[in-house]
């Protein structure tokens, strides 16, 4: 059964670096940032946690922004998140960016899944703006499923501007090589102030994206939150009625009622067996 992920009140976001970014992503410029709860030092970032844990708060994405070199600056909170993740048994899901081998290696025992954006395509990586080769989310990638957490969930965004079918299509291969635990896709989303404000997605050119990564993972996908609003509901009613995404992120309302869908209040790249924690 494909199961339906909102955040309510057991699963949040914070961001350790406040709005600051330096990067100024084509479709992003810190806009998404702005909006997470701002954990900026361990100190903040523990008495934080424990604060909304004791609200009934069990998971926690952990994100911000990268520096020049695509990385989240995670290594300083990697101590204190292995503290509460053993004390009070929370979930931690991060976004780490483009980090090195061994802050990879050091998260296995901090972290339980890792969202992955695997900015591989060429209008991936030219909107990203990183001070790396291209090839640098390759090898990341590899590192992460080798040496990293349990849970690696790579992202592909669909719909940006210079990116091809077959690029898109080079990019799903590579990272369904690596066998990864899901493929999550996000569709770019026209969003104000930002280069991508004037961008319009055509629904067309991206089912057969999906269909094609689904393909690939054997149904091991889900759609995450990042869709513009527009082609929601049809998005949303496709992807589950063809059955190409066994997870899908912040469901249209309206699907959810026609399909039955099972909810949890949790991030959609949660392992299976910590559903049952999570169950609305």
């Amino acid at each position: 059964m494909i199961g339906g992920f909102v955040t309510r009140s057991k699963f949040t976001t914070l961001s350790i670096t406040g709005g600051s970014c330096s990067l100024n992503c084509f479709y992003c410029g810190a806009k998404y940032i702005s909006t997470m709860e701002e954990a900026i030092s361990p100190e903040k970032f523990e008495k934080i946690v424990t604060k909304l844990h004791s609200k009934g708060v069990r998971g926690f994405l952990i994100s911000g922004g990268f520096d020049e070199s695509g990385k989240l600056p995670i290594r300083p909170f990697l101590p204190v998140m292995r503290k509460l993740r053993r004390e009070l048994n929370v979930v931690f899901n991060l976004h780490p960016g483009l980090q090195d081998k061994e802050t990879i290696m050091e998260l296995r025992d901090a972290v339980d899944i890792v969202d992955f954006e695997f900015a591989y395509s060429p209008g991936a990586y030219l909107s990203k703006g990183v001070k790396r080769e291209r090839d640098a989310y390759v090898e990341v990638l590899s590192n992460l499923i080798e040496f990293g957490p349990e849970y690696i969930v790579p992202h592909v965004m669909l719909g940006l501007p210079k990116d091809t079918y077959e690029d898109l299509l080079e990019e799903m291969k590579i990272a369904s090589q690596y066998k990864p635990y899901l493929l999550n896709f996000l569709v770019v989303t026209p969003t104000p102030d930002t280069p991508s404000r004037v961008l319009k997605v055509d629904l067309n050119k991206i089912l057969p994206l999906i269909q094609e990564g689904s393909r690939m993972m054997g149904g091991k996908v889900s759609l995450g939150c990042m869709r513009p609003f527009a082609l929601k509901e049809v998005l949303d009613r496709e992807v589950v009625s063809r059955g190409l995404v066994e997870r899908i992120a912040n469901p249209h309302h309206k699907v959810v009622k026609e399909f039955s869908l099972r909810l949890y209040d949790a991030c959609c790249s949660l392992p299976a067996h910590l559903l049952g924690d999570f169950k609305i």
